[in-house]
């Protein structure tokens, strides 16, 4: 405990001397500089090449969703098939012990 009370009076030294600066004064030159003269040619398409490009995004968000939806029904069949088991051998387990 008096570790810490010790450490907090060596901080409190350190931060009243003099000497130690607190705030630099030219820090901020670097935050409000001229823009960059480097410029970036972004591609123009054209109207169809654009309306291209979203039939192709279509057709593979399709494709995807008819994937996933196949997915989902096999694993539904899965576990339908696997809680018929269970339950087909839980009935058959207790009804011979009775």
């Amino acid at each position: 405990m008096s570790g810490h009370i010790i450490d907090m009076v060596n901080r409190i030294k350190q931060n009243s001397l003099p000497t130690r600066k607190k705030f630099q004064g030219d820090n901020r030159s670097m935050l409000f500089h001229e823009g960059s003269s480097v410029t970036y040619d972004f591609p123009n398409p054209t109207s169809e090449k654009l309306e291209a490009i979203k039939s192709n995004i279509r057709e593979k968000a399709s494709q995807e969703q008819r994937k996933s939806f196949l997915i989902l029904a096999i694993c539904i069949a899965v576990m339908a098939v696997l809680i018929t088991l269970f339950l087909i051998n839980y009935n058959y387990r207790f009804s011979t012990l009775v």
